[in-house]
């Protein structure tokens, strides 16, 4: 689709263009004139060429220009960039969107999404979407939090943008925190959204939870674009949402029982999961991860089907948690 909203704008006057029966076959020109007209901005005719070019590439567009009348049109007539056509399983699959996006509901982001699904599927197919009922048909561990509800969209819209946000933020037994933020990344842990950007009071990219976000308002510094920041390898060697940039990975091997080892092999614990050896006895395996409370933390909900066997100071740290929870019971 379309790299930005400018250029889907371009795209429809150009369209409406072609379709005004009153003064047909445009010249370059006007289809320039037109633009700057309705968007208010200057455009060359080098950038024309190339919208146009693009109409046909993504939208199948059957421009054509008549050297007699020396000026553009449609092939066919009732073409438009607004009524391009969809086929049933793409319908189908739109249909399927929906249900998915009823399982998030709350982010007036994803109701946008859900109305603006639903109105192409209503102007591109017959008859009207089948099965009104509002059965569910997938369901999801949780929706999103409530509290990070709000903030979705407006960090969405300011990723996109490039837009710096000043944000008061409270982390858990902190005090409330201004960050002039420029946000590069939404992600999901847990069912808890995330925000990862550069943050002038950190002077470093970091990651704020959105539902400890108090406030946050548009800002008219600059947004800083941090050269280093590229998604994949922030979070290659994260276990969870924690990023250590100036750490290194470690080598953790994990011993489980059999009793494990299909869910182990089938679902890995991570993206760099090995298996080292598989027997009777059970499986191992290794990980290079940042050692962080998200690791520990899955590591003891195995409880006793996993032994840590590398390195020395988890193997510490998991013996050390659990013998304070077996405490807890020593009078049952």
């Amino acid at each position: 689709m379309p790299a930005n909203k400018s250029a889907m704008r371009r795209y429809q006057v150009i369209d409406d263009c072609l379709r005004n029966t009153m003064r047909r076959y445009p010249n370059l020109a006007t289809l320039r004139d037109k633009v700057q007209y309705s968007l208010g901005t200057s455009i060359s005719d080098s950038m024309l060429n190339k919208d146009i070019a693009e109409m046909k590439r993504l939208f199948d567009a059957p421009i054509f220009f008549d050297r007699v009348r020396g000026g553009y049109c449609y092939t066919e007539p009732d073409f438009s960039i607004r009524q391009f056509p969809l086929r049933e399983d793409e319908v189908r699959a739109l249909e399927q969107s929906i249900a998915v996006l009823r399982q998030v509901r709350g982010s007036g982001l994803f109701a946008r999404f859900e109305n603006a699904i639903a109105k192409i599927i209503q102007g591109y197919r017959i008859s009207e979407i089948t099965g009104g009922d509002d059965r569910s048909y997938i369901h999801v561990e949780e929706p999103l939090l409530a509290d990070a509800n709000e903030w979705i969209e407006p960090l969405l819209e300011a990723i996109v943008d490039g837009q710096l946000l000043a944000i008061d933020y409270m982390g858990f037994g902190r005090e409330m925190k201004r960050h002039l933020f420029s946000p590069y990344l939404l992600k999901q842990y847990r069912n808890r959204w995330y925000a990862v950007g550069h943050s002038s009071r950190s002077k470093d990219t970091i990651v704020l939870a959105l539902d400890r976000i108090r406030q946050l308002q548009s800002s008219k510094g600059c947004f800083v674009r941090d050269e280093r920041f590229e998604p994949e390898s922030y979070f290659r060697h994260a276990f969870g949402i924690t990023h250590l940039r100036d750490a290194r990975p470690e080598t953790v091997r994990l011993h489980f029982t059999p009793l494990q080892a299909p869910y182990i092999r089938s679902q890995p614990l991570h993206h760099s999961q090995r298996i080292l050896s598989e027997g009777p006895e059970g499986i191992e395996v290794c990980l290079e991860v940042y050692v962080t409370p998200e690791l520990t933390m899955a590591i003891l909900a195995y409880g006793a089907t996993v032994k840590v066997l590398s390195p020395t100071s988890l193997a510490q740290q998991i013996r050390d948690s659990a013998a304070v929870t077996a405490q807890q019971y020593k009078n049952l």
